[in-house]
């Protein structure tokens, strides 16, 4: 095993997670926001969420945006939720690294209904993600955001292309394992990869990827 030292790093890893996870503190799976904002929550849904942007999604249907660091605003006080994704009720444009105050609908991340479905609230608590702000609304943001982000973002959305162009109908499997876009997936594809027990490999960080793309294009400009 000490030859092997990348296997017995993921075995403590998974020790751990494990371990975390009896202990109360669940790292991929359930809701470790307490109860008492859980029961606000849902019997309060219209609320006023802020956070940071990190990433935008597009879908021929709606667009949402990724919120970090995200917290409920009532009666002046800041309740922490996590992340947060948002679907917008119009398309804007929001630069990664935008401070957002948002308005609209709060609704749990929904569970499996049967058997060998996608299971979407463990995969989207991997990202620290337990809502959906369904119908949001931006009441404010800020004119500062992260130009590297933003960036980056766009250099991400050029492969995004590419691949669609390329790959024509299997291009949101290819954007998924290649740049983490995961927004155009549907679930039947989902569904198969699951079942076939290959479902981590439409899980790969993007964020080296993201890093490989800014290079080839900081050379090519050379």
């Amino acid at each position: 095993m000490t030859r092997r030292p990348v296997c017995l790093a993921c075995l403590l890893l998974m020790a751990a997670i494990v371990l975390a996870d009896w202990m109360g503190f669940p790292l991929i799976r359930g809701n470790p926001l307490p109860d008492s904002v859980r029961e606000w929550i849902s019997r309060h849904p219209e609320a006023v969420v802020c956070g940071e942007t990190v990433r935008c999604a597009r879908t021929e249907f709606s667009q949402s945006v990724y919120l970090k660091n995200a917290y409920l605003i009532y009666k002046s006080e800041k309740v922490s939720i996590e992340n947060v994704r948002v679907f917008l009720k119009e398309d804007s444009e929001v630069p990664v690294g935008t401070l957002l105050l948002v308005s609209g609908t709060l609704e749990r991340v929904g569970a499996p209904r049967n058997p060998g479905e996608f299971d979407s609230r463990q995969y989207y608590a991997a990202e620290r993600i337990y809502y959906f702000m369904k119908d949001g609304k931006i009441e404010k943001r800020s004119r500062a955001y992260s130009g590297w982000g933003q960036f980056l973002a766009e250099i991400r959305q050029k492969g995004a292309d590419i691949l669609e162009a390329a790959a024509g109908e299997e291009a949101p499997v290819f954007a998924a394992m290649a740049l983490g876009e995961k927004s155009n997936l549907e679930e039947e594809t989902k569904i198969r990869y699951q079942m076939a027990g290959i479902i981590h490999i439409l899980a790969i960080n993007s964020t080296k990827i993201n890093y490989v793309f800014c290079v080839d294009t900081a050379c090519k400009s050379l």
